[in-house]
């Protein structure tokens, strides 16, 4: 199990996916869903220190003030209220905002002049809430940074700081609410130094990729996650 989280981790720098499609079904497969879900948000906490760490240069500072604030109050809201917007209808908002990304991404859409703030609190809120709830919320927020034209070092470390700050507020919340316990989640803190070997790693991969296979990531990455959610409302 640790060999494959660790891998996990490697794999998730340079083909970034999202981690609740992995990391909670391996837990999963150790104790109860909902506990699982917890788990796994305090090794996403672990997973981002250590991306803050590496990415820390990359960071985009303009996106982290107009999206971090909004994205912990609304984590702060899922993890409290972990059933109270179906995860469907969920699924159809965030396949909504990832194809119009996309479409940007694309030039098919136009880009605004400016920034357009209402948008920038908009996904930080919703993709906040859902990893608040254990949900993918990560796929939300990278959609729209790659569509304003991060790089994927760039979209690592401002993820990570937004993401991190979401699952450490969601962990609090759970250890209060009783949903986790400390026993639960002190065992990952072994894991910390294979994580951190996973993410340098990943990180050494990551810079030997030409820009264009960089760019070609990125697209492949947006193109997979669109299909991928509608598969899961319309076809599974």
């Amino acid at each position: 199990m640790c060999g494959l989280l660790g891998l996990s981790t490697v794999l998730n720098i340079v083909i970034p996916i999202s981690g609740s499609a992995i990391v909670t079904p391996l837990l999963a497969l150790l104790t109860d869903p909902h506990r699982a879900i917890g788990i796994a948000s305090f090794f996403f906490f672990l997973s981002a220190l250590a991306r803050i760490f590496f990415f820390r240069e990359n960071i985009r500072w303009y996106e982290i003030k107009v999206l971090l604030i909004p994205s912990v109050i609304a984590a702060f809201l899922g993890a409290l209220a972990l059933v109270a917007i179906p995860a469907h209808w969920l699924l159809i908002i965030v396949l909504l905002f990832s194809v119009y990304f996309l479409l940007k991404k694309l030039h098919i859409v136009p880009d605004r002049k400016g920034p357009n703030k209402l948008l920038d609190h908009i996904i930080g809120l919703i993709s906040g809430f859902l990893q608040g709830t254990g949900l993918a919320g990560s796929d939300l927020r990278n959609q729209y940074l790659y569509a304003r034209n991060l790089n994927l070092a760039e979209v690592h470390g401002t993820s990570s700081l937004i993401g991190g700050s979401n699952f450490l507020v969601a962990t609090l919340v759970r250890l209060y609410t009783g949903q986790l316990t400390f026993t639960d989640v002190t065992p990952l803190f072994y894991l910390l130094p294979i994580i951190v070997i996973a993410t340098w790693l990943g990180k050494k991969v990551l810079f030997k990729l030409p820009k264009k296979t960089s760019d070609l990531i990125v697209l492949s990455i947006m193109f997979i996650v669109v299909f991928s959610l509608a598969y899961e409302i319309f076809l599974k």
